[in-house]
């Protein structure tokens, strides 16, 4: 079933076109990859299935229903969350309060007579941050912010995860961890993952479909080998020719 549909979607600033007549559909309980050189449209285009920005043409779908137009959280309390490529949790408070926060938020989503400090814990407990729950967020390591990030989303209920670059800036271990803790909680939470990544390997590991974004054009979608022998994939976005 067709979860996530993306018609004809652009986008401008002023005289820049970030994003052009870009097409395709993400189905349910798949995990899809979104790849590009830093420019190609990634992050814009997950800001307009997001409901952070308009598009300035084309229409967003999410299990049918029109999304473009909606509010932030309209989309969110229909089941589309997001990471944030620069990670910035409420600094202040302690981690299990920011994924209470993200419960909180999502609330309109899940009802449950579980008390929200369990619900929070249960969640970070699942990306390996409960021995963490009481530290204050902004004392967390870089590979810390990006587990938050990804509870915080869980928080809030989704059937949808956009995750932007959840991996970047992480050490080999802490990238190897991180794909088993999304495997699992998308196993756990019966999700559909939609992904932004630069490490080509991880992003083919993970993924079971991949779309090439170049200059906000469509340029390749397939499996992660077809994309890999894609001739204008290997001339674009590895910077040489297919020979």
């Amino acid at each position: 079933m067709t979860l996530l549909q993306i018609e004809k979607i652009g986008k401008s600033f002023g005289g820049l076109r970030a994003l052009n007549d870009v097409n395709f559909a993400v189905n349910n309980g798949e995990t899809v990859g979104l790849m590009g050189a830093n420019g190609a449209g990634k992050t814009t285009l997950f800001s307009i299935i997001a409901g952070h920005q308009p598009p300035t043409d084309g229409i967003v779908r999410f299990k049918g229903d029109q999304m473009t137009g909606k509010r932030p959280d309209q989309i969110c309390h229909a089941g589309i969350a997001r990471t944030f490529q620069i990670v910035r949790p409420f600094a202040r408070m302690t981690v299990r309060e920011n994924v209470e926060t993200a419960i909180l938020f999502g609330g309109a989503r899940h009802a449950s007579n579980q008390p929200l400090e369990i619900r929070a814990k249960d969640i970070l407990d699942q990306v390996g941050l409960v021995d963490q729950s009481e530290m204050p967020s902004g004392a967390l390591t870089l590979s810390g912010r990006k587990k938050l990030e990804v509870a915080r989303a869980l928080g809030t209920g989704p059937e949808l995860l956009l995750l932007d670059e959840v991996m970047a800036g992480l050490t080999p271990a802490e990238v190897a961890k991180m794909l088993d803790t999304l495997r699992a909680i998308k196993a756990d939470h019966k999700l559909t993952i939609f992904i932004i990544e630069h490490v080509v390997s991880t992003l083919s590991d993970l993924s079971d479909r991949i779309i090439v974004l170049h200059h906000g054009v469509k340029i390749a979608e397939g499996t992660p080998r077809e994309i890999a022998e894609n001739k204008d994939v290997r001339t674009v976005y590895f910077g040489g020719d297919d020979t």
